[in-house]
């Protein structure tokens, strides 16, 4: 049986999304400022691409980062992916992405645990942060994930010179706990051939469209 592939397209501008809608995509992402990493839409844009999605049956999920750059987020930008999340949920938003990290690149559960309440309702993906993560400490990361109901872990695998070996050993460990791993960071072109030697049928990234 042949499983559906799913590719999610990250868009920058809510302009952008019914070019994706029409090219088919089913599921997709929207963040602002890709040039520094991403981060939040604002409450204007999430309406009116909540309500666009849903009319074309597309699945629609947003990135919740407070500023470009990587964690750790001191608490006052936590407190604002707080907000964010709980007005994400109260539009319809139908998942979220983001992560926290330490400054020892481990979880920080304690921002991650007012996070994930907050998201109450959508589905929640973990965001590329986890590529920081040290490979010995990954197994505690994955165990503790799915312990708190996340769905999703995306990876670029960059965490190794050989992206495949990463993204195999990463979706070894996400599989032994029932988390999904979405390769990233791919071309269309490079989706196919990745998904035969990995066995995953989940992308995403910018430049996912053909």
């Amino acid at each position: 049986m042949r499983h559906l592939r799913i590719i999610e397209p990250l868009l920058e501008n809510y302009a952008d999304l019914p070019n994706a809608v029409e090219a088919g995509a089913k599921r997709i992402a929207l963040a602002d400022n890709l040039a520094v990493g991403g981060t939040t839409i604002s409450k204007g844009v999430m309406g009116e691409a909540v309500r666009y999605a849903h009319e074309h049956q597309v699945t629609l999920d947003v990135l919740i980062a407070p500023r470009g750059g990587h964690s750790p987020y001191n608490d006052v930008e936590i407190k604002m992916m707080e907000a964010d999340l709980l007005e994400a949920q109260q539009l319809g938003v139908d998942g979220a992405i983001f992560g926290a990290l330490t400054t020892q690149h481990t979880l920080d559960v304690e921002a991650l645990s007012l996070l994930i309440a907050a998201a109450g309702g959508m589905t929640i993906t973990f965001s590329t942060a986890f590529d920081d993560i040290r490979p010995q400490d990954r197994g505690t990361a994955v165990d503790w994930l799915s312990s708190q109901g996340v769905d999703y872990v995306l990876s670029t695998g960059a965490a190794s010179d050989d992206r495949l070996a990463d993204w195999t050993a990463t979706k070894r460990l996400l599989d032994s706990v029932n988390l999904t791993l979405i390769a990233s960071g791919l071309t269309a072109q490079e989706i196919e051939p990745v998904a035969k030697e990995l066995g995953t049928n989940f992308f995403f990234g910018t430049d996912v469209l053909n």
